[in-house]
């Protein structure tokens, strides 16, 4: 690593990069429930600079990880060798002229396109509940969507092209025939392979079924193998493979993304049902309606927001067994707009519901709708027990399959005691996230998580066909079932793409594929009690968009961060040296430079 050090020193200025305990551990911590700590942290500004860190990776054979905002759950952009970060100064864009397009670099918040376009009556259309704080690079490279997106319009359906910076250095636009020529004429072993590995799967009739099958629901589990059967130019293959890809392949610089309609005519209800079997069987109904967006969620899910600020009043009176559907139609025109109420109040007037459907057209109101439903992560991580994780798991399966699905997936939360799980997500997609709290002190505790994960491997693989991971991308968290899910084949095919594409095995290692059948249960991110303020937040980030201080010195998340760490080493007693470094670097980035405004509380959800 000194000799690394010392070469990258010759190409990025000495105050972007960062060997200090203090934002190592700060950086190297994101919104998930895994923590590595890097032994370097850059801040890179441009391509040239990735270009020589990777060189001198390559060079010295040492590991590299890219992150931009950091709010991945399932352990992606984490690392215990080096960091790069792609987030500020990585924040160009270039609207096309027709505005169906736009150009962006990867640390641009997802939010923040939409703002862009929203004047010309367009959008970004990957719409994770994180979009107000989660950047461009992060949601195409875990393939994020969200509630309306679906797979129709998630990244690797609106990419158009990007340029890449490959584990040797080399940069590919797949926008210009100059590049792609000289990217020909420098790697033809490479577009050889790349050829071959797509004739090999089309002679495979039931591995081309297998394809065809398994992406008709979401599924970012392992890395997106559907190019090969869905484009013939090796470039569109090499594009596509990058979506979903978790910076196991390459560096995204730069996308260009379609565009989508932001139509003008919106409206939302929320319906109350008696118990969730008929939650779900409305949901299979309303597939086919003019409906953009479905959520559900569990009673356990209301419970968790039904006291915030100006919550809906008929929430906090639902019985036990009660499910609520959130539901959002769109269109052009306001006469199109009513006719889509009718049409979809129509279908759910013949289910027993609570109350009456009752749509809403009123912006005020349903942004509270939505707004409640982004913030059900964080707010049940901040009711958890002090010093347990709270673990989110993200499965799909076929709409048809989701009444008894659900039942199942209930009945084996009860079966390990967990009683207080909240199900919900997005149930037009038969997209589930289930919420856990989660102690790893106890190797009893362990077990019994290792215990819930194997059977809902089960259920999701074996009785339903479905995916281990819908969205949320697969990482460290099940990184160890890919083949599990996939088959042999299937899998073995993953493993030649990343071969190719990283023959070192230097981009990311541990990520998606990893040879340790544990992985999922190690390095998890201790979260002591430290401050009854504290003790709510689950690092997701969500603030750090409103954060004067990020960027300069230590952002909120950041701080709490460190915070946490300071009270463990002084509850256990160990590395007295890391602590007293940590508690003399934390006055100043911690507590003289915080601005102390109050904005970060602003987008907190909790």
């Amino acid at each position: 690593m000194k000799s690394f050090l010392q070469d990258i020193k010759k190409h990025i200025p000495a105050n972007r990069i960062y060997t200090d305990e203090m934002r190592r551990l700060a950086w190297g911590t994101d919104a998930g429930f895994y923590r590595l700590i890097p032994q370097l942290v850059i801040h890179s500004e441009n391509e040239t600079e990735v270009t020589h860190i990777l060189n001198a990776a390559n060079k010295y054979n040492l590991p590299v990880t890219f992150r931009a905002a950091g709010t991945s759950l399932s352990g992606q952009a984490i690392t215990n060798s080096i960091l790069v970060i792609a987030g500020k100064n990585w924040e160009k864009y270039e609207l096309a002229t027709d505005k169906n397009s736009i150009r962006l670099q990867p640390g641009i918040v997802g939010q923040r396109v939409n703002e862009i376009l929203k004047p010309f009556g367009k959008k970004f259309p990957p719409d994770p509940a994180s979009v107000k704080s989660a950047m461009v690079g992060g949601i195409i490279l875990n393939n994020a969507s969200g509630m309306s997106c679906g797979t129709h319009e998630n990244s690797y359906k609106t990419i158009i092209s990007a340029r890449l910076i490959f584990a040797d250095g080399t940069l590919l636009d797949t926008a210009s025939t100059q590049s792609k020529d000289a990217f020909r004429q420098s790697h033809p072993e490479f577009i050889s392979r790349i050829i071959e590995l797509r004739d090999n799967v089309r002679k495979d009739s039931e591995l081309c079924a297998l394809i065809e099958r398994k992406y008709r629901i979401k599924n970012v589990t392992g890395l997106s193998i559907n190019p090969f059967i869905e484009f013939e130019d090796p470039f569109d293959i090499i594009l596509h493979l990058i979506v979903g890809s978790e910076g196991t392949l390459a560096f995204l610089s730069e996308a260009t993304m379609r565009t989508a309609t932001d139509y003008s005519f919106k409206a939302s209800a929320m319906l109350y049902f008696p118990d969730m079997l008929t939650a779900c069987n409305a949901v299979t109904k309303l597939k086919n309606s003019p409906v953009t967006a479905v959520e559900m969620f569990d009673r356990l899910a209301i419970k968790s927001v039904e006291d915030k600020p100006n919550a809906i009043p008929e929430l906090k009176k639902l019985p036990a067994k009660a499910a609520v559907l959130l539901i959002k139609t769109e269109a052009d025109n306001k006469l199109t707009l009513k006719q889509n109420i009718n049409e979809v109040t129509s279908i759910i007037s013949k289910f027993d519901t609570l109350h009456p459907t009752r749509f809403t057209d009123i912006e005020t109101e349903y942004s509270a709708y939505w707004t409640m439903r982004s913030g059900i992560f964080p707010t049940v991580g901040s009711t958890r027990p002090i010093g347990t994780t709270c673990l989110i798991e993200d499965v799909a399966f076929q709409v048809d399959d989701l009444p008894q699905a659900t039942a199942d997936l209930r009945e084996i939360l009860i079966k390990h005691n967990y009683n207080e799980a909240v199900i919900y997500g997005h149930a037009l997609e038969g997209n589930y996230h289930f919420i856990i709290n989660q102690s790893f002190d106890k190797a009893e505790e362990v077990s019994r998580y290792e215990h819930l994960m194997n059977d809902v491997i089960d259920l999701v693989v074996d009785k339903y066909q479905g995916s281990l991971k819908a969205e949320h991308g697969t990482g460290r968290n099940m990184a160890p079932f890919v083949e599990r899910e996939w088959g042999k084949k299937a899998f073995q095919l993953m493993k030649d793409v990343k071969q190719l594409f990283d023959p070192k095995g230097l981009l990311n290692p541990g990520v998606i594929f990893n040879d340790d059948p544990d992985c999922h249960l190690k390095n998890i991110k201790p979260l002591p009690e430290t401050h009854e303020l504290i003790d709510k937040c689950i690092e997701c980030g969500f603030c750090e968009i409103n954060c004067v201080s990020n960027g300069f010195t230590l952002s909120s998340r950041l701080l709490i961060i460190i915070k946490r760490e300071i009270k463990r080493l002084k509850s256990t007693g160990e590395n007295p040296n890391r602590l007293q470094e940590l508690e003399h670097d934390f006055v100043y980035a911690g507590e003289k430079s915080c601005a102390g405004d109050g904005l970060c509380s602003t987008s907190c959800p909790v």
